[in-house]
């Protein structure tokens, strides 16, 4: 009888944590602050099955990974206290990376109750759906100048991406599997996460769609043919180029505008423009590095060093109004010094080893699982390039928490074969 209680209860706790997953990809565009839903509960579940779990001292099946992980995110946050008792600031400055540790008991929770396979197979590829059909009519039913525009727009576009790309690998997967139907239908989600990301115009979640695919077709080059990959490739590129060639979409002009920045910039240091400013934005960041090279001037002090910086009129007073500096790597090394850079780095690189590692499976899930997990964390790579990813708060949780969830469905795969 209490076998079959504990089974019971186990049960539970199983399909609240896959809800919780599956809850998270399904409504993280669908309106401002969505995807604090998934992440508070799944969350929640966490720590209080850490109290249980120490409470009831019981022993945790911990890997060097594991470890790796708990370090790299520990010290990723007790950077942004070192920085915050050197340099001064406000307490607030800790609530984006505080996701970090909040994020490390899914750890212990997904080592008995993992994401399942099947729920990400569901959920990402109907998140990616429901992300498109949100940015169409955020365009051509409320005419918002551009989709998420009230979400955090340049951040709601790259998860938008992220989703496509995720929807895309998985449609690769059911190629392999010969599930026709299910390859058509994923590749169709994977054009609606695309479409959202084209539709937000936020430029920099377009950058690292070409080594991304590339990524995914490396991966994959032994187990779908290349007749299926370049009949997928055709289409996704006729795709968008039609997206691209239709005025309401606002796609040229977008395009059309990144190039003429650049040319003012280069040619007439007019730093005025959009990218003008960030170009500024990253001079700025460089300076100040140069000044504070170790721990940086904190996010107080880099802002007032901006505004010193433009009063010496070596950069452009346009760009005081920004509080981060358009790219991840220079705003934590201006404002965190080389030891927030390598924080960063670490938050980044070591679970990207795990992923990429285990691409190289024989096994078909883990295999994907490695690969979503590998197109995640490059993505994040190549939004920080251009945008303050971790500066918002959709950022920091949609980073450490779906990194979490495809690390602990990945261990788990593993386990298991």
């Amino acid at each position: 009888m209490n076998l079959s209680l504990d089974f019971i209860k186990q049960n539970k706790i199983l399909t609240l944590t896959n809800a919780s997953v599956g809850l998270f990809f399904l409504t993280v565009l669908l309106f401002k602050g969505s995807h604090n839903i998934g992440f508070a509960l799944l969350v929640a579940i966490g720590i209080i099955f850490a109290i249980y779990h120490v409470v009831k001292k019981q022993k945790a099946n911990f890997i060097t990974q594991d470890k790796w992980i708990t370090v790299s995110f520990v010290f990723y946050v007790l950077v942004f206290l070192l920085s915050l008792l050197v340099n001064g600031g406000k307490m607030s400055e800790l609530d984006n990376p505080s996701r970090a540790l909040l994020v490390l008991p899914l750890i212990l929770l997904f080592i008995k109750y993992p994401p399942k396979l099947s729920v990400l197979l569901t959920c990402i590829p109907i998140g990616a759906t429901l992300a498109g059909i949100v940015a169409l009519t955020h365009r051509f039913v409320l005419h918002y100048v551009r989709a998420f525009q009230y979400q955090m727009q340049i951040q709601a576009g790259d998860m938008a991406m992220s989703l496509g790309m995720f929807s895309f690998a998985i449609a690769l997967y059911f190629a392999y599997k010969k599930h026709t139907k299910l390859t058509a239908l994923c590749f169709i989600s994977s054009l609606c996460g695309i479409l959202a990301s084209l539709l937000s115009t936020a430029r920099g979640g377009w950058v690292g769609v070409p080594v991304i695919l590339a990524v995914i077709f490396w991966v994959y080059r032994k187990q779908v043919s290349k007749k299926v990959i370049g009949i997928v490739s055709t289409i996704l590129v006729l795709l968008i180029a039609v997206a691209v060639m239709i005025p309401q979409t606002q796609i040229t002009q977008r395009i059309q505008k990144m190039e003429h920045d650049i040319i003012v910039y280069m040619d007439k240091n007019n730093t005025s423009t959009s990218l003008g400013a960030r170009f500024d934005m990253w001079k700025s960041a460089v300076l100040m590095a140069k000044e504070k090279p170790l721990l940086g001037w904190g996010s107080e002090g880099s802002n007032q060093q901006r505004k010193e910086q433009a009063k010496q009129k070596l950069v452009n007073p346009i760009i005081v109004k920004f509080t981060h500096a358009h790219n991840q790597y220079l705003d934590d090394l201006s404002k965190r010094g080389i030891l927030g850079l390598l924080a960063l780095l670490g938050i980044l690189l070591i679970p990207l080893r795990y992923f990429w590692k285990h691409t190289a499976s024989q096994h078909a899930t883990i295999k994907l699982t490695a690969l979503l997990g590998t197109i995640h964390i490059i993505s994040v790579i190549f939004y920080g390039l251009s945008q303050g990813f971790f500066a918002h708060n959709s950022g920091t949780i949609f980073y450490f928490l779906v990194t979490m969830i495809f690390y602990g469905a990945l261990k788990h795969q593993i386990k298991e074969s």
